[in-house]
């Protein structure tokens, strides 16, 4: 197994740091939020703390294992993830209603998956960012 590190390009938001913080701190707000065409009938359970779907006839979940108010929440694997991760998601207030966000993801992938799956990786933690940006500047 060899440790994976990607991290997303810094975006500003123009959002103070203590809304976002409190979005992404519930991950019942990711139920809300995902079209149905992107579940593709499969169900998305999601609690506070917790959030489980299938992708490609695997289970995913994320669980909030710290939040570190208004600066930090870190999440983990939860159910039966094909692989161990950890996602980060960092805030750092730039200014009065201007935060700059940035996420992370740090993974355990053996020489064959990371092969597999390190370039998909990068691109879902870049096409996050980008819809982030896109989405969290919308007004």
């Amino acid at each position: 197994m060899s440790s994976t590190n990607i991290k997303g390009r810094k975006i500003l938001v123009k959002q103070p740091a203590e809304v976002l913080f409190a979005m992404f701190s519930d991950l019942s707000n990711f139920s809300k939020s995902v079209p149905a065409d992107v579940l593709k009938g499969n169900e998305l359970i999601a609690t506070q703390d917790t959030v489980v779907t299938k992708v490609q006839g695997f289970e995913i979940g994320l669980k909030v294992a710290e939040r570190v108010p208004f600066s930090l929440i870190k999440y983990e694997q939860y159910g039966n993830s094909p692989f161990p991760f950890v996602f980060f998601i960092t805030f750092d207030e730039r200014c009065t209603g201007e935060t700059e966000l940035m996420i992370e993801l740090e993974t355990e992938l053996s020489g064959m998956l990371k092969m597999m799956l390190g370039g998909k990786l990068k691109e879902l933690v870049d096409k996050v960012t980008n819809e982030l940006e896109l989405n969290l500047n919308r007004k």
